[in-house]
């Protein structure tokens, strides 16, 4: 059973990396002015995509480990 819990630890650990690497181009298309939104508005929007991004990334760095200790 232990690596049945390795396993979905690392699949969950792939799909939070992906989902970081999708935020975090979000939030460079936003900077970029490819996205529109306004333009006030524009850098807070892109920080908290960038922070998600972050967030998903650590977590993920998480789960990672987690499935290699196990």
């Amino acid at each position: 059973m232990p690596e049945a819990a390795q396993r979905n630890s690392q699949i969950i650990a792939m799909a939070l990396f992906m989902s970081a690497i999708a935020l975090g181009i979000v939030a460079g298309l936003i900077v970029a002015g490819l996205i529109p939104v306004d333009d006030g508005a524009r850098p807070m929007i892109a920080m908290a995509v960038g922070v998600a991004a972050l967030a998903d990334f650590m977590i993920a760095i998480w789960f990672f480990r987690k499935g290699q200790s196990s």
